[in-house]
């Protein structure tokens, strides 16, 4: 590891607990000065990264838009560099914040980019993570035979996993008010 690297994962790390604290303007400070260190050095999995970290930074702060921004950019890296498993990540956090705002098509939408990811790189618990967030969603917005259908294939796919705790958690009615 080189002297910049170390100073960007030293300042990744702070921004990280600054994070955690809900000290989100300290943690911004450092995340940028991360994701400038990284764009110096040419660390794209790195800046990915960093993009993503501001994304949560700003969901956090209620710049719902701005966050958007950051997981796009990080979206974008990961597919340049070929990483699958995080451009399905930042699909998933773009989720996140369009549920916040209450747009669930465009939540839909890019649930299923992610399932499709997860899919194509076999990774059965995200793909059941995703199926189960999908019902979520379908049941958010009354649709809940498209609820219903989500949430069976997400038990399916629990049941040939063997994750006894989520086939639990699934068997329960989408159109129920319980909450998980």
């Amino acid at each position: 590891m080189t002297c910049r690297q170390g100073e960007a994962s030293d300042h990744g790390n702070l921004g990280n607990v600054f994070l955690s604290r809900g000290e989100y303007l300290k943690a911004n400070e450092y995340l940028e000065k991360t994701l400038t260190i990284r764009k110096e050095i040419g660390d794209r999995e790195g800046e990915a990264r960093d993009y993503a970290n501001l994304g949560a930074v700003f969901q956090s702060l209620g710049e719902h838009d701005k966050a958007i921004e950051f997981h796009q950019q990080a979206v974008a890296i990961t597919r340049q560099i070929g990483n699958r498993e995080g451009e399905a990540t930042g699909y998933g956090n773009i989720t996140a914040v369009s549920q916040s705002l209450g747009k669930n098509t465009k939540a839909v939408e890019y649930l299923k980019k992610a399932l499709a990811i997860k899919i194509e790189i076999g990774d059965k618990r995200g793909e059941a993570a995703d199926y189960g967030n999908l019902g979520t969603v379908f049941k958010s917005l009354g649709e809940y035979d498209k609820a219903e259908e989500y949430h069976m294939k997400a038990l399916a796919i629990k049941k040939e996993i063997l994750d006894r705790q989520g086939e639990a958690t699934n068997h329960k009615s989408p159109k129920s008010n319980i909450q998980q």
